[in-house]
């Protein structure tokens, strides 16, 4: 997945990126996704609510959300204050997901994306994901079956020998 969005070069041939009108340049890319993954890193120092702040002065919010209606989708308003790096695996992982999914992209890409995330969490996961099937296009990594919505379309792009 890292090669398709851009932050690593294909080992051999190439990969092109278009909108409906134009190309897009690889170092563009960026611009026209979003992505959670248990390796992206969070800014530790940050409370959560700057966190939101400074991920959304840098990317567009999906529907205009406000901080407080993302704290609020997150279910984690009592948290805003509190410093990630107090914040449990889970809530990690909730954040890194809230931040791609209230993103304003064409592409998502969530690896392994029920990762660390408890019953409830993992609820919430896949309520806002099925909110987002219709309006962009979705790559899901993992081995895990439940963490695909229903009716996905699954390519196994590991080789068989």
């Amino acid at each position: 997945m890292q090669v398709l969005w851009g932050q690593m070069p294909p080992s051999a041939g190439s990969i092109k990126y278009s909108n409906k009108t134009s190309e897009i340049p690889v170092e563009e890319v960026y611009k026209n996704l979003s992505i959670a993954t248990p390796y992206l890193d969070l800014i530790e120092e940050l409370t959560l609510q700057e966190q939101l702040e400074f991920h959304f002065a840098l990317k567009k919010t999906r529907d205009n959300l406000s901080i407080a209606d993302i704290l609020a989708k997150m279910e984690l308003s009592h948290a805003k204050d509190k410093a990630i790096s107090n914040f449990s695996s889970g809530m990690k992982q909730r954040t890194k997901l809230a931040l791609a999914f209230f993103t304003e992209a064409d592409i998502l890409f969530l690896d392994e994306p029920g990762t660390n995330l408890d019953t409830k969490a993992f609820d919430w996961y896949k309520s806002n994901l099925e909110v987002l099937l219709d309006k962009q296009l979705i790559f899901i990594a993992s081995n895990q079956e439940e963490e695909y919505p229903q009716n996905a379309v699954k390519i196994d792009i590991m080789e068989h020998k």
